[in-house]
């Protein structure tokens, strides 16, 4: 097992970002190449990626990235609803394409084993709980400040070949995670050459897929494939695109929908329940966050995935929530249960699990 901890790239530089503490950037570029040295490049090599904004970039940038570095038969696919890399219908999925190498994107690092005898990287900026077995995980959860994986996977992949024409697709997954106002590189080069409000409107799209009732994230994942340019996807140039206008109207109007919900209260946490096929969750929880700064804001959804309660929790105070669910991690199935961010996490539980871990809140 190897982490590699890196640190946050000036602005002036792709390839050669500055790091803190020294040396970390030029070991993670070091553990990259040799990982791929050990990696034929003709042979078969499999993109798995996150399903949100921030993970369908990377995953793009680092399949084009390794397409333009000679590896030519590369397979790229995303998570739906309720899956991780650690999905054994995923992990199916993957088997059936006889990987000679396996990338993990934004999709967080477990000790579990996913495919130990395929060798693996993941490119993650999440807090790791270990490291898959005979797995190389590349992580800036440690950055000041902390970049997403798309910014990640940007900075890795141009020390390999030139992907400063994908600046855009990088820039809508720095503001699907950190916001558009983030100054990570390339966003403030991107907004400058396509736009604040067209990098916004194509990050929002993108996120549309994921967030939908099924939650495929397929006609996300082909508009950044096929699109050149996010005028592409924002003016639905592309029928993916098109299909993700549509997408975002119908999520649009279930937000609204949970949105007359009020929460309820133990102490200083906020709990909001609705009932919608849709992942509402998380964008609820950001409005009740802004509403309930001194709150632990929960938002539980019994609709989105069967036989489970799907809930997003976020805050504003000075804590960081994943200390506040490893509290809860020795009693309940911690498979789904805890990662994410400091400041925002979530995941799924049993309906009897749910019962017992709104007991321990206080909520009856």
């Amino acid at each position: 097992m190897v982490t590699i901890a890196t640190e946050a790239p000036e602005k002036e530089a792709i390839a050669r970002p500055t790091v803190r503490p020294r040396g970390c950037w030029s070991r993670a570029t070091e553990a990259l190449h040799a990982f791929l040295a050990q990696v034929p490049a003709r042979k078969r090599q499999v993109v798995l990626c996150h399903s949100d904004a921030d993970g369908l970039a990377a995953g793009v940038i680092l399949t084009r990235g390794l397409e333009r570095s000679g590896r030519s038969d590369v397979r790229t696919l995303a998570t739906g609803k309720g899956q991780s890399a650690w999905s054994l219908d995923i992990l199916e999925q993957i088997a059936t394409m006889h990987p000679a190498a396996l990338y993990v994107v934004d999709l967080g690092s477990r000790p579990r084993p996913i495919f130990p005898a395929v060798p693996t990287l993941l490119v993650d900026h999440h807090r790791s709980q270990g490291v898959p077995p005979s797995a190389l995980l590349i992580s800036s959860y440690r950055w000041r400040p902390s970049p997403c994986t798309a910014a990640l996977t940007w900075w890795l992949m141009a020390t390999l070949t030139d992907v400063s024409d994908l600046d855009w697709i990088a820039a809508l997954g720095i503001i699907g995670d950190m916001g558009e106002h983030a100054e990570i590189e390339p966003l403030p080069t991107a907004r400058r050459r396509y736009g604040a409000r067209m990098l916004r409107n194509a990050a929002s799209l993108v996120n549309a897929a994921r967030r939908s009732a099924s939650g495929d994230p397929g006609p996300a994942l082909d508009a950044l494939l096929e699109a050149r340019e996010p005028a592409d996807i924002v003016q639905g140039q592309l029928p993916a695109a098109r299909e993700l206008g549509e997408l975002r109207r119908a999520f649009n109007a279930a937000l609204a929908a949970t949105q007359r919900v009020a929460p309820i209260f133990r102490d200083r946490v906020a709990l909001i329940r609705v009932r919608s096929p849709y992942q509402v969750h998380p964008c609820l929880a950001q409005v009740w966050r802004g509403r309930l700064p001194d709150h632990v804001v929960i938002v539980a959804n019994d609709g989105y995935v069967p036989d489970a309660v799907a809930f997003s929790i976020t805050t504003d105070l000075d804590i960081s929530l994943l200390e506040f669910m490893a509290a809860f991690r020795s009693s309940l199935d911690p498979t789904e249960f805890g990662y994410g961010h400091d400041k925002a996490t979530g995941g799924s539980l049993s309906p009897d699990e749910w019962k017992r871990f709104m007991a321990t809140l206080g909520f009856r």
